[in-house]
């Protein structure tokens, strides 16, 4: 699951605000990003301290790691771009921040942004820390979220054709019925749209039925339950 978030630059508005707030609409991936003159790009290396890559970083790739191999991210090292990891597992990653197994991976989102919010990289990306690849197979923890012909490079281009964000759904609930469906593109490679875009060019004939499943975690197994949080504190 993916998603990132940014702030905007002081030098840009008089005003700050809030990094933008994704709700439960889509839950596999999706990207926000922020406005500002993006800096030069320099050369990075994944071995410098945390703190020089941080700095002089364009793209901060935030990984939420559990038990994931995450040698995959060398593949992605480039100039400009510094992976952070949080991880909540029994084994920590040399390098990660380790943080209590709370919350999933928007806790460890919300914990970066909160804990940096007046440093924030001008693109910052946040994923699981399985390699990203194509498709979700539900309870398989090797799925990688992508939906569609995506790729991970497309989350970590700035400014793609000028826009202040890229955000792909991939999966929409319901409220309060709490219902979902997801996109046809990362369930069946034959109906993938050859777009990349944040909806399938298809419109609804690219989304697969409404469905309700009393045993799914999220429904099930939580106090309060998903559906209980929402109208206790949501829908006010």
């Amino acid at each position: 699951e993916r998603l990132a978030s940014g702030r905007h630059h002081p030098r840009q508005t008089a005003t700050r605000r809030p990094p933008a707030m994704i709700s439960g609409v889509c839950h596999h991936v999706a990207l926000i990003v922020l406005l500002v003159a993006p800096p030069a790009w320099g050369a990075i290396s994944l071995s410098k301290p945390k703190k020089q890559c941080r700095a002089t970083a364009v793209v901060e790739v935030v990984l939420a790691h559990y038990h994931e191999d995450i040698s995959w991210t060398t593949e992605y090292a480039a100039p400009g771009v510094c992976f952070t990891v949080y991880s909540k597992g029994e084994e920590t990653p040399v390098g990660a921040v380790r943080l209590p197994n709370l919350g999933r991976e928007s806790q460890t989102f919300l914990h970066h942004i909160v804990h940096n919010y007046d440093t924030l990289a001008p693109w910052t990306v946040f994923s699981q820390a399985v390699r990203p690849s194509w498709g979700f197979r539900g309870g398989v923890s090797s799925s990688g979220h992508l939906s569609d012909n995506v790729e991970f490079w497309d989350y970590m281009r700035p400014f793609p054709g000028m826009q202040d964000s890229y955000f792909v759904f991939s999966a929409a609930s319901h409220f309060p019925s709490g219902m979902q469906t997801s996109r046809a593109g990362i369930l069946f490679k034959t109906l993938r749209s050859r777009s990349k875009d944040s909806c399938p060019r298809d419109g609804a004939d690219a989304w697969g039925p409404w469905w309700f499943e009393p045993s799914h975690p999220h429904v099930r197994g939580r106090k309060p339950s998903m559906l209980e949080f929402y109208h206790r504190y949501i829908a006010l």
